[in-house]
């Protein structure tokens, strides 16, 4: 019976400290994931990165590595979908860092993220200013067009929250006039849009003809189990319906990427950090 006791305990210890070590790859190895969306409006061919949830992390030097690997995918454009910054951090100087570096690859577009709202809240920030001054475009309820090789489309970028305010009786909510307005937009133009949290828009996507929604937020679901998926994401609570990868939302294709870092205790098991590399053909 001792001889048992000691040989599972080692087994259990063996467990344990494999779990350890691939959290710990799974937290500071990215992986690249790739995607492929159908463009059945127009002619446009393109290919963007997406970087999401760096929560002021760095990869290499001011972040050099992470600048560098983007920089190996040859995009069009980069497009940055939130919490780049941590809560309750007034410090903004990694996230220009590194949106100054990746707009020396290639045009860097950016919404805006849970914790970037609390931080204006907060500190009075203005990410307005503080990201357009890297060379990079913050939009925040806008759009641009988009245009390569004389093909265009539309990027859009939509506020994180007050998005919670959408249903609200006043008119004037910005981000329902930009949803509305990229929506009808949307008939007769291949449509990009960023937007931080997808549990806040998934329902609505599918009333539009919108080709392509960006997000992030959710960690990737923190651990992903074989079969199942994510165990946890925020907002969403246990086994979320969106932890990463692609859905498809009645023709509409929403896009969740697992982010860059990892915010909690609990080490991304399953689960790596990851840029993602979408191609439109």
């Amino acid at each position: 019976m001792k001889k048992f006791s000691i040989i599972l305990g080692a087994i259990i210890l063996v467990l344990f400290v494999t779990l350890v070590i691939w959290g710990v790859y799974c937290d500071n190895t990215i992986a690249i994931t790739n995607y492929c969306v159908n463009n059945t409006k127009n002619d446009a061919k393109l290919k963007f990165v997406v970087i999401t949830d760096l929560h002021n992390k760095e990869y290499g030097e001011k972040n050099a590595d992470l600048a560098e690997l983007v920089k190996e995918q040859n995009p069009d454009f980069i497009a940055v979908c939130g919490d780049m910054v941590n809560r309750g951090d007034p410090d903004t100087t990694k996230m220009k860092d590194v949106l100054e570096k990746l707009s020396k690859i290639a045009p860097t577009y950016c919404c805006l993220g849970n914790h970037e709202r609390d931080n204006a809240a907060k500190f009075g920030t203005d990410f307005k200013s503080e990201t357009d001054s890297t060379g990079a475009v913050l939009l925040d309820n806008e759009y641009i067009k988009f245009t390569k090789n004389g093909k265009s489309v539309l990027i859009g970028g939509m506020s994180d929250y007050p998005y919670y305010e959408f249903y609200t009786p006043d008119d004037d909510v910005p981000s329902r006039t930009l949803w509305e307005e990229f929506a009808e937009k949307a008939k007769n133009n291949f449509t990009i849009l960023l937007h931080h949290q997808p549990e806040y828009i998934a329902e609505d996507a599918k009333k539009t003809d919108i080709d392509l929604i960006v997000c992030g937020h959710t960690h990737g679901g923190q651990i992903q189990l074989p079969f199942i998926g994510g165990v946890i994401a925020p907002n969403q609570g246990l086994f979320p319906k969106y932890d990463k990868g692609e859905f498809d939302l009645d023709g509409t294709k929403m896009i969740v990427c697992a982010g860059l870092s990892n915010t909690v205790f609990i080490p991304r098991i399953n689960n790596q950090v990851e840029i993602g590399v979408v191609t439109v053909v």
